[in-house]
């Protein structure tokens, strides 16, 4: 009998559905140099995809976060024109779930972020969870936020998949024993870590899930 290799595919959000590399990076630096008068070249803030935004302001120095993060969501909403699906997921995701895969988020985007994000309306109907910023208590690089997931949906590490861009995801994958996918489509190819698959394009990552071994 052949089985998928994975029953749930997980997505990362920012930097893996959804091209927002740019926006996040320049509204930060805009923020930072209006707060601090220091301006720091984006390569330097590469730190700060992936992570929620409180945790990128504190590694930054900053020390009224909450309103640090008040300026940064002004200036990123002014950018957020710029951001956009990356090429072919939308096909993808309805292909994996044609195909009968769990699809789900871990993100480290708050609640809101999530929701309030047009450009995903059109996917949000196919991820049975998703698990953002407030329903963990510790976030990325920690596992906890896959942990939730598995938790809620009972699955096993071994059947999922995370396909994500950052460092930070392929560490909170492997410390939840689940294997990973690092989603290079965004440019970012001199990532170093040690995810399971590095990926270029949706159709390797649609070759890889939708392999089928014997049972």
């Amino acid at each position: 009998m052949k089985t998928m290799k994975y029953l749930h595919t997980v997505f990362d959000v920012d930097g893996t559905l959804v091209d927002t590399d740019e926006a996040i990076l320049s509204s930060l630096q805009i923020t930072v140099q209006q707060l601090t008068g220091t301006t720091i070249r984006q390569e330097d803030l590469y730190f700060a995809l992936g992570i929620p935004g409180e945790a990128a302001l504190r590694r930054l120095g900053i020390q009224d976060i909450m309103t640090a993060d008040q300026i940064w969501e002004e200036h990123y909403a002014r950018s957020a024109a710029s951001c956009k699906l990356y090429p072919h997921i939308d096909e993808a995701i309805l292909r994996l779930s044609d195909y009968g895969l769990r699809l789900g988020i871990v993100t480290s985007r708050s609640r809101e972020e999530y929701v309030r994000d047009s450009l995903l309306d059109p996917l949000r109907p196919y991820f049975d969870v998703v698990i953002c910023k407030e329903d963990s208590k510790k976030h990325k690089p920690d596992p906890e936020p896959m942990l939730t997931y598995i938790s809620r949906t009972g699955a096993s590490p071994t059947e999922i998949l995370y396909v994500g861009d950052t460092r930070y995801d392929v560490q909170c994958a492997r410390q939840a024993c689940t294997d990973s996918a690092l989603a290079l489509w965004n440019g970012r190819t001199g990532i170093q870590s040690e995810s399971t698959y590095r990926i270029s394009s949706v159709f390797e990552l649609l070759d890889i899930i939708l392999t089928t071994r014997e049972d």
